[in-house]
């Protein structure tokens, strides 16, 4: 039966592979550690993406113009 190189003493990893794992690793770690930050400024970036559509979609897509509409 051959043998997975998924142990951990396999070496026969390309250093350039192993340097991006390592940025995975650190850049999970981080957003682990500030995951309730990261989950606020979400949300926060989603509300104002709405309002900017919702402001785009009043303005440009109504059939009767904005000013006309309630006379």
């Amino acid at each position: 039966m051959p043998e997975n190189n998924t142990g951990p003493g396999t070496t026969n990893v390309d250093p350039r592979l192993e340097r991006r794992i390592e940025k995975v690793e650190r850049d999970l770690d981080i957003m682990d550690r500030h995951s309730l930050e990261m989950s606020e400024t979400e949300e926060g970036i989603q509300s104002y993406m709405r309002r900017l559509d919702r402001e785009y979609k009043d303005s440009h897509l109504h059939s009767v113009p904005k000013a006309r509409k309630h006379s």
